[in-house]
């Protein structure tokens, strides 16, 4: 009877080659992945270099960022407020040359008349920029003066004394009612010297009318 190997023996063959134990690795293949991993670890070395150099980067631009920032901030508040007050100085400059382009144009309006007396009361005639309109107001100041003016003159002529203060009368001031007429006739109407004749011929009548005062 022949001899039969066992069941658990494995027997082998001139031709079958040694198989190697699991989880083993060449020394070839090893010494490959160990280069690979130094080669992963270098270049994640430089990437977080990089990064952190990227980092600080971006924090010193953030930095300037906050800094130019601030300098606009400054820059728009002091552009605003200079713009602010060249607004306030155009307005009040454009509200002046108004005021002063009224007034030229009374005075002119006041020449045409040719009732310069108008001027003293400039500031109370109606600022109007139409040359017309301004006329017709002006010509109505003038037509109320001119009366206020010739009642009294009336009240003067006719010999009554209104209660006026006392003028001076000067040495060559007319001795009789006829020559202060004459000579309130002789001056324009509504000119001061004749408003002052007015009155030193109302002084005249009073002392005339009350020769005992």
């Amino acid at each position: 009877m022949t001899d039969q190997p066992a069941p658990d023996q494995q027997v082998e063959t001139p031709g079958q080659q040694a198989q190697p134990p699991q989880g083993f690795i060449e020394l070839a293949r090893f010494n490959g992945l160990v280069r690979k991993v130094e080669e992963l670890t270098l270049a994640n070395r430089d990437l977080n270099t990089q990064l952190a150099a990227k980092a600080s980067e971006i924090e010193q631009l953030k930095g300037q960022l906050g800094v130019k920032d601030v300098e606009k901030q400054v820059a728009v508040g002091e552009r605003d407020k200079r713009l602010t007050g060249a607004l306030t100085e155009n307005a009040a400059l454009i509200e002046e040359m108004k005021v002063l382009r009224g007034l030229q144009l009374k005075v002119q309006v006041a020449k045409e008349l040719n009732r310069p007396d108008l001027l003293k009361i400039a500031d109370r005639i109606p600022a109007v920029e139409d040359p017309e309109i301004l006329k017709g107001i002006m010509q109505d100041f003038a037509s109320f003066a001119d009366d206020a003016v010739q009642a009294r003159e009336k009240q003067l002529l006719a010999g009554l004394t209104p209660a006026l203060g006392h003028g001076s009368v000067g040495p060559a001031a007319p001795s009789t009612p006829e020559g202060w007429v004459e000579k309130i006739n002789s001056l324009p109407l509504g000119f001061p010297e004749r408003n002052r004749a007015l009155d030193e011929y109302g002084d005249f009548l009073e002392r005339h009318n009350n020769p005992q005062r």
